[in-house]
């Protein structure tokens, strides 16, 4: 029997919601998978904005990056004058998203790092560099497992084991953008270390320090001189986690973290305990939360004076005397942290 040499199907799904644009030329919507009905993520970029060579190479990224921690692709597809690009719908959204509904634990901050991570050393050994690491890339799995997203700007290595972006996005562009050409792994171990940042500092102090940048206008020399990110943290995250940061960002990209190896090896290496507080806004000073079970601690600081409450299950308060303290310093409050 003679085996036709291409085959055409239908696919079909329906439309429910715009949920993103990048860009003029593409958009990410939520919808139905007409045959499974199932939800599904649908990116629509049209044909007249890229390459014909061009059409389908994002999703065949995606298919060759196949790892745990990297988004899978469902299918591709094209019509008369769109490429569409199927992927999972991921119900719990973004490190982002979360990030805006609350700020992270040292210990989430660590966890979702490794994922990404190991994300991220997957498409390395594959000659691949990413080039748009962010929060809004990492998607949270249902298992709430953070995997990297978007190869939209990503590109092969060349045999000096480098690469270049088409674009890039302005607070996570690495010092060596503005006198280099071309780049190596160490751009995208650099833009790691800003999506870590931006998880410890969380999403409002981030956006306080973007509009800094913008409002100096001087985002290259600021970001070549290392005035931007500011790299200051509060109390709760540990000093080897802000070592990490710090080593992921340095400007000269020889003294980075070669690999992401080395990154994840540091990560693991990190003391697993006290890493739970989690930051609240505070009328007056600052909040931190911690949960033991079904016990709560609420630790306020004002000035230099804390003052910290245990919290039942039936809402009970009673003041723990322990981490109740006046004359409190930084280095202090860093310990309270940590012992606490």
């Amino acid at each position: 029997m003679m085996i036709s040499p291409c085959r055409r199907a239908d696919v079909a799904f329906t439309y429910n919601a715009e949920i993103g644009q990048e860009g003029r030329n593409s958009k990410v919507y939520l919808a139905n998978d007409d045959h499974l009905n199932q939800q599904i993520v649908i990116k629509e970029v049209l044909k007249n904005s890229v390459d014909f060579s061009e059409y389908f190479r994002e999703a065949r990224l995606l298919y060759i990056s196949s790892h745990p921690n990297v988004v899978q692709i469902n299918f591709a597809a094209q019509d008369e004058n769109n490429i569409y690009i199927s992927m999972p719908y991921y119900a719990k959204g973004s490190v982002s998203s979360r990030m805006m509904r609350e700020q992270l634990t040292a210990r989430e901050i660590i966890r979702y790092s490794l994922h990404f991570l190991n994300g991220l050393h997957h498409i390395h050994t594959k000659g691949l560099m990413h080039f748009d690491i962010k929060p809004n890339n990492l998607m949270l799995s249902d298992r709430d497992e953070a995997l990297l997203a978007d190869f939209g700007l990503s590109e092969n290595i060349d045999y000096n084991q480098r690469a270049a972006p088409k674009l890039q996005y302005t607070t996570h562009i690495a010092p060596e953008y503005f006198t280099e050409n071309s780049f190596g792994y160490t751009y995208d171990i650099f833009q790691a270390g800003m999506t870590i940042y931006r998880m410890a500092v969380g999403h409002n102090e981030f956006q306080k320090e973007t509009d800094e940048l913008f409002s100096r206008m001087n985002v290259q020399g600021d970001i070549c001189s290392g005035v931007f990110p500011r790299k200051v943290y509060d109390p709760h995250i540990p000093k080897p986690l802000q070592n990490v940061i710090k080593k992921c960002l340095e400007l000269d990209p020889a003294n980075r973290y070669q690999t992401v190896l080395d990154i994840l090896n540091d990560l693991s290496s990190i003391e697993k305990c006290c890493l739970d507080w989690r930051p609240h806004a505070a009328e007056d000073g600052k909040a931190w939360s911690r949960k033991d079970g079904s016990i709560e601690f609420l630790l306020n600081v004002v000035g230099n004076e804390s003052t910290c409450y245990r919290i039942n299950e039936n809402s009970q308060r009673r003041r723990h005397g322990d981490m109740c303290q006046t004359g409190l310093t930084p280095a202090k409050l860093y310990k309270l942290l940590k012992e606490g």
